[in-house]
């Protein structure tokens, strides 16, 4: 990586001091919406040696990998784990069961009667599947697990909760590494000389008509046909192309799915006025030469690779970068994702589907021991959060204005039910569905028309798997 290190050795070696001194104090956080400050989680009792089974699909995220070991973050894990082990009187399990085996091992143990895990983590993905199969409890019956409190993320309690039931949380570990954000390059910017981007963002003027006007600058044609049409040439913006219509659609504030209050239902809300303009500017946005390139017939290799090479201003995606944008020798800039427009309150920033989500199976008979954990976690967690930051800040932000803007990203994290069970039912994917094939494919010509005419099998669809109507 090519720039400026943030966190030094000694503020890693500060932090896990930290943690190997006060396990049981949580430091402040900077996750999903949330701020968590001073003391938090219960306090130590004894819970009679119980063993407290953890299924997850990631083996490593509670415990140190053997990469791991000896490191700061390995060292603050553990310290915490231990910690909670001596001072609940209990044993940690993990079962590691990959994402796309969750559903196929929980659910003939959940109709059995057994409860698999205490807690089950699994990604956004994967969990819509086993919200879809009814095989999650409520977390609002958890005597001991306080839902309203910052520990955890309301947006997610927002998205899920059904039947008057919480079927989903997060917030013991950060999701910084599946919440998009634009990236731009700054050697280019810096080239056409553009206004101070990070400026816009922190007076709440980034919006997608500021960065359509910025592609509209970077667009060149390079190849000398006359007409920019080409990988060869230089575009405003390249992505990922269903991944980038999700996150785009829900920085401008559309939401696939959501529930009403006034029927307990969930509706459409893409196929309203709202959501049809969303789409329609969306469009008119693609249909501009130069704007975006939507070669959906592209590898990942090859977007990325037009970044890399300056034949794209920016490039949408989830903070995780990958190794080739990490090394490459321009450098480059992060920017929360543009609002709709400058009334809109806050960025939005979509969470992609490999975001893990966290909850109990609907057999789980030790809800008072689970909310205990649970709350013990997520508390005594945040110093191994901010070691985690530590690393995203020094190893992929460049600049202090770009670990500034994480705090207009990671705390306006968006989460809809709709993303959530895609691979549930195919009501679900009629939205982006069609917003592929009008905005990226321009297959259809009349988005208001297509949803008029599915709005209501889909909403139909989406009802009866949760409420059987």
């Amino acid at each position: 990586m090519k720039g400026v290190p943030k966190v030094g050795l000694l503020m890693l070696v500060s932090l896990v001091a930290a943690v190997l001194m006060m396990a049981g104090i949580a430091a402040c956080s900077r996750d999903g919406g949330s701020r968590r400050q001073g003391r938090g989680g219960p306090q130590p009792q004894d819970l009679g040696g119980m063993v407290f089974r953890i299924a997850d699909f990631n083996q490593y995220r509670f415990f140190p990998s053997p990469g791991e070991i000896g490191t700061p973050l390995g060292d603050a894990k553990l310290a915490v784990m231990e910690s909670i082990q001596d001072d609940f009187n209990i044993t940690f399990e993990i079962i590691h069961v990959p994402e796309n085996d969750m559903l196929v091992r929980l659910s003939p143990a959940v109709w059995a009667g057994d409860m698999f895990a205490h807690m089950i983590i699994t990604t956004m993905w994967a969990y819509g599947r086993l919200l879809g199969a009814d095989l999650m409890g409520d977390l609002g019956t958890v005597p001991t697990l306080n839902l309203d409190s910052d520990l955890w993320v309301q947006a997610v309690h927002q998205a899920t909760s059904i039947r008057g039931e919480v079927l989903a949380t997060a917030g013991i570990f950060e999701h910084w590494d599946r919440v998009w954000a634009i990236f731009f390059n700054k050697t280019l910017w810096n080239e056409l000389n553009l206004p101070d981007p990070y400026e816009l963002a922190r007076r709440g003027e980034w919006t997608w008509d500021r960065l359509q006007e910025f592609a509209g600058i970077a667009a060149q044609d390079l190849t000398g046909d006359g007409v920019v049409d080409s990988p060869d040439d230089r575009w405003g913006l390249v992505a990922t192309p269903d991944d980038l219509i999700r996150a785009w659609y829900a920085s401008m504030g559309g939401r696939f799915f959501d529930f009403n209050p006034a029927t307990g239902q969930l509706y459409a809300p893409v196929a309203t006025g709202d959501g049809i303009a969303i789409a329609n500017w969306m469009r008119t946005f693609s249909e501009v030469p130069g704007l975006r390139h939507r070669g959906a017939a592209q590898t990942t290799a090859d977007r990325i690779g037009m970044f890399v090479n300056r034949r794209a201003l920016f490039y949408p995606q989830a903070l995780l970068l990958p190794g080739a944008l990490r090394a490459m020798d321009d450098d480059i800039g992060v920017l929360p994702m543009p609002k709709r427009n400058v009334q809109q309150q806050t960025y939005l920033n979509s969470v992609n589907h490999n975001a893990a989500l966290i909850g109990i199976t609907k057999p789980n008979d030790q809800l008072e021991a689970t909310g205990i954990i649970m709350e013990a976690l997520a508390a005594r967690f945040a110093p191994v959060r901010e070691l985690q930051r530590a690393e995203l800040e020094d190893i992929i932000l460049r600049s202090d204005e770009d670990v500034q803007m994480l705090d207009l990203i990671i705390p306006y994290a968006v989460y809809d039910i709709g993303h959530i069970m895609g691979p549930a039912g195919s009501g679900f994917n009629i939205p982006i569905t069609l917003l592929n094939q009008y905005i990226t494919n321009q297959t259809i010509g009349d988005f208001s028309s297509e949803m008029e005419a599915h709005r209501d099998a889909m909403e139909i669809a989406v009802n009866e798997m949760f409420f059987g109507n």
